[in-house]
């Protein structure tokens, strides 16, 4: 069905009442995978071209969201079965249980700068789960239909449906609605902004909840939201009094102990630099002895999002990240623990070399205390790392010849 939507939407044109409807039913089927087959028509309808899609889809498709919408809410709900399993993990955080190498995806930083807009990496996800499920499907369905159909169609029967669901008693639920803000996001923003100032206090304060699942949920939608917290940050008397309070939340949970929290809290900063860039410099030490902090007890995955968020700091915030001390506070300690880890088979060591590379492009001359060490550990490297290695070699082109042998010959 969905294979001669995208290629024969001609075909199936003169049957989108009967198929539609068949679908709405289907996608609230109490059989997850039967809901999961049914929602994923809606992320392929809302994905087709004005060319392929005809004004009868359309229609008859917008006629259906007073219905759809509160039906893709209530399956970003975390089944059963998976909510034990979200249980036990937060037990196995609070136990500091070891990653399993086999659980952790390699992350390399990538330039936002080359992905257009804030927000547009297929990368961008909502929590630490790479597993597609009816949830995930439900999300990005509610985010393509908002953006195809506007804040006027899809908001009149959205807000009722998340009032009633940010006020729930059941913590799960809790957590899909404000997975649903999240969503709207791109498609729904300017109208929004009437609500966002209730919505963002009430964001805020999810972020002091017991259960970590509401607090990685709340740090992913709230910088959803960056760029109208950075205007409001802007039009503030005291203009960085709202983004300052923002940071401080954000370095409180970065110190967390629950993994999935470190995580969430670490990308959600990563889209608040995005977003702010030059608007965070007051706070670069104490965010950079926060990192630090960070580094001296995260495990694998964390530590993989940290370097990348370090990577983000230096390519959005530029070169105020090599002004004053700040070179002093956060360098030191990424090369020792470079020097530290230098086991060649260390996973964790090329997302290492990626974030030097960002650095020491944007610092400059500040890196030069430190030059030696690196290209020390630079020349121990393998082939498999040779790609970042050449990366980071490269980013000391700022550096006239003469200089880089003289840093050679200190010692």
């Amino acid at each position: 069905m969905f294979l001669s939507l995208s290629i024969q939407a001609d075909f199936v044109s003169p049957h989108i009442a009967s198929i539609a409807e068949f679908m709405v039913v289907s996608t609230s089927d109490s059989d997850s995978s039967v809901a999961l087959d049914a929602c994923e028509f809606w992320l392929t309808f809302a994905s087709l071209s004005d060319e392929v899609c005809s004004f009868e889809m359309v229609q008859t498709v917008q006629s259906l969201l007073p219905r759809l919408i509160p039906i893709l809410l209530n399956g970003m709900v975390y089944q059963n079965d998976k909510i034990e399993e979200l249980l036990e993990q937060n037990i196995a955080d609070e136990n500091q249980s070891p990653d399993r190498l086999q659980d952790v995806a390699p992350i390399f930083h990538k330039s936002r700068h080359s992905k257009g807009e804030v927000g547009e990496s297929e990368e961008d996800t909502s929590d630490d789960d790479n597993e597609w499920s009816l949830r995930k499907c439900s999300a990005a369905s509610l985010d393509v239909l908002a953006g195809m159909y506007g804040p006027s169609a899809i908001l009149p029967h959205f807000l009722p449906a998340l009032q009633e669901g940010l006020t729930n008693n059941n913590l799960w639920v809790r957590e899909a609605s404000i997975l649903a803000l999240g969503a709207i996001a791109e498609g729904c923003q300017g109208e929004m902004e009437v609500h966002l100032t209730q919505l963002y206090s009430y964001l805020l304060s999810q972020l002091k909840e017991d259960l970590p699942q509401l607090r990685c949920i709340a740090c992913w939608t709230i910088c959803r939201y960056g760029e109208w917290i950075c205007e409001q940050g802007c039009q503030e008397q005291s203009p960085s009094a709202m983004i300052g309070n923002l940071v401080e939340e954000l370095m409180l949970l970065f110190l967390n102990v629950n993994k999935s929290i470190q995580v969430a809290s670490c990308s959600a900063f990563g889209r608040l630099v995005e977003s702010c860039s030059e608007l965070l410099v007051p706070f670069l030490e104490p965010i950079y002895k926060t990192i630090i902090k960070a580094l001296s007890f995260y495990q694998t995955k964390s530590l993989l999002v940290l370097f990348d968020t370090v990577s983000v700091m230096a390519e959005f915030i530029g070169q105020a990240t090599g002004s004053m001390n700040l070179p002093e506070i956060y360098i030191p300690p990424l090369v020792t623990f470079w020097q530290s880890h230098h086991d060649p088979l260390n996973q964790q060591l090329l997302p290492l070399m990626e974030c030097l590379s960002c650095v020491t492009a944007v610092v400059g001359s500040s890196i030069q205390p430190w030059a030696v060490q690196i290209f020390d550990l630079v020349s121990e490297s393998i082939i498999y790392q040779i790609y970042s290695a050449y990366r980071l070699i490269y980013s000391f082109s700022c550096f006239p010849i003469s200089v880089l042998l003289q840093l050679k010959n200190v010692d």
